[in-house]
């Protein structure tokens, strides 16, 4: 059991880093122009696609990390229980949105903390990363 508790964790570890990796290679990519609508704080289509393609990945990438290091199927449960919990509790938490007119040129720190997205997209990450996890788990589980 121990064994499976530690493959959920490294496996969550899996999911942040590769999602840090990704969303900065993607604002690097579109910049605060693309990722954003112009002159506002409202995240852009193009940047909500890329970020729900880019939870897809790190949850797949997680539940892989976490299939090789669990001891059965177990793990990848545990791990998809962590997602469902933290999930819908960062989606409960209310974010203070940036007001005002979005300058040019926005640090990718700034854009994280002030970003106004959709208040549906908080709610598909956890759908994502369970849906990732369980795929990514899916032929490596005992």
């Amino acid at each position: 059991m121990l064994r499976n508790i530690l493959a959920a964790i490294v496996g969550y570890i899996a999911i942040v880093a590769v999602l840090f990796a990704l969303s900065s290679l993607f604002w690097l990519a579109l910049g605060p122009s693309r990722a954003f609508q112009p002159g506002t704080w409202e995240v852009a289509a193009g940047w909500i696609l890329g970020s729900i393609g880019i939870g897809f990945a790190g949850a797949y990438i997680g539940g892989r990390v976490c299939a090789r290091v669990a001891h059965d199927a177990k793990g990848a449960m545990i791990l998809i229980g962590m997602m469902i919990v933290l999930g819908v509790v960062s989606a409960l938490i209310p974010v203070e949105v940036a007001t005002g007119p979005r300058p040019d040129d926005v640090s990718m720190m700034e854009a994280t903390m002030s970003a106004s997205q959709p208040a549906w997209l908080p709610w598909l990450n956890p759908v994502i990363g369970v849906v990732g996890v369980w795929l990514g788990s899916r032929k490596l589980r005992a």
